[in-house]
């Protein structure tokens, strides 16, 4: 692809250098000053990653089949900084909001020098142009699937929900009370807690009131008063704000390998269900409802929705709450965002690489089916693109939008 946002302007090497000096230093004083940030700039990382191997996969793919790519950035607009390594330009642009590799002659309309044409994705073999197209899907999958393997090798599958506190919500009443990551619940008003069920059914009646918890921590008995909070202003069961821990069981390299089959299979299904409920006539009511609500969601318990959709934002916004400080927990959502990337660019719509995939895959069988090359002319499915791409960013902004919001006034 092009930089949509191309321009011949060029930042200042020394200033872009101590703009980047400035923003690294900045970033481990939040650091060293709020610890939790960690998991935050962490996802930003990480983000940044998936988004460039993907790009990367589209690069070394195509040459590989003898394509020219002329350009590998970081972001988008004017440069800040790059060097050139044979016909490829890499570097780094000032609006961090992607990247993007451009190969030349990606469609039949993109004017190229004719010593180049022979190069060019358009006259390539169709099974280069379709590998070199789908390798950036594949690079997604894979790293999805190295990362749960990883995770379910070293951490084993979740069996249920134990007793045991994995976490406590900073100023929740648990926090309040004196709760720690490691307590076990033993009783709550002198009820029993033999399983994690038994904790809210407790505390949910209990909004308002004092409960007395007695929990194990380190092999000692102690007491704890917390006061459960309502959820919502509609929503008048209590929480304390704790999570449980989860039993999980160990299962070797084979059955590490077999699980991880059945995550990405249960995790592609999942995504297509979400991808139709948040497209559907239903999902689209409901964002627009988000959107121009004056209130808080009736159904967002303690300011936070976890059904609507989210943004780059929002993701990064609620990546500490997800994690809860655990390794593995953040590889797994790592694991499910390159999932989710890889299944959302299969869509067969330009300008998602399932788009460019159908193309390729049309003109071959046309092409076979009439004796002669067949290409298809971009130019009519500009109209297309242009009211996909209208979609996208309306569902995009308005996405932002509700993240943006929910950090500002916390619902």
């Amino acid at each position: 692809m092009k930089d949509p946002l191309e321009t011949d302007e060029r930042v200042e090497t020394r200033s872009a250098i101590s703009i980047a000096a400035l923003l690294a230093a900045i970033l481990v004083l939040l650091v060293l000053v709020r610890p939790s940030l960690t998991v935050t700039i962490a996802l930003i990382v990480g983000l940044i990653l998936t988004v460039m191997l993907h790009e990367a996969g589209h690069m070394i793919v195509a040459k590989k089949s003898g394509m020219k790519v002329t350009e590998f950035f970081l972001g988008f607009g004017p440069r800040i900084w790059s060097f050139r390594r044979g016909e490829t330009e890499y570097g780094i642009k000032a609006i961090p909001a992607g990247g993007y590799v451009r190969i030349i002659g990606m469609s039949s309309i993109e004017e190229v020098d004719p010593q180049d044409e022979a190069r060019t994705y358009r006259a390539a073999p169709f099974p280069k142009r379709l590998a070199t197209i789908l390798a950036g899907i594949a690079v997604n999958l894979l790293i999805a699937f190295v990362l749960i393997f990883f995770v379910l090798l070293r951490v084993g599958t979740p069996q249920g929900l134990n007793t045991t506190v994995s976490s406590v919500t900073a100023k929740a009443p648990a926090a309040i009370a004196g709760f720690q990551a490691g307590d076990r619940v033993l009783s709550i008003d002198g009820h029993k807690i033999n399983r994690w069920e038994d904790v809210p059914r407790l505390v949910q009646p209990r909004a308002g009131e004092s409960t007395r918890f007695v929990v194990e921590r380190d092999g000692k008995e102690v007491v704890l008063n917390a006061t459960p909070e309502a959820r919502s202003t509609s929503d008048s069961n209590g929480f304390v704000g704790i999570a449980p821990g989860e039993t999980r069981k160990s299962l070797g390299l084979i059955g590490s390998l077999r699980e991880s089959v059945v995550t990405m299979w249960d995790g592609t299904v999942a995504t297509g269900q979400g991808l139709a409920r948040i497209f559907s006539p239903s999902g689209v009511e409901r964002q627009v409802s988000d959107v121009t609500r004056a209130g808080p969601h009736p159904q967002a318990p303690a300011g936070v929705d976890v059904q609507r959709p989210r943004s780059v934002i929002g993701i990064v916004s609620i990546g500490d709450q997800i994690v809860r400080g655990d390794i593995w927990t953040f590889l797994f959502l790592l694991a499910t965002i390159n999932l989710f990337l890889a299944l959302f660019n299969m869509v067969p719509l330009l300008p998602f690489d399932g788009g460019h995939a159908a193309v390729a895959c049309y003109e071959a069988a046309m092409s076979k089916i009439k004796g002669r090359a067949v290409r298809v002319d971009y130019r009519r499915l500009v109209p297309l693109t242009a009211a996909v791409l209208a979609v996208l960013l309306v569902f995009g902004a308005s996405t932002m939008f509700l993240d943006i919001r929910e950090i500002i006034t916390g619902s």
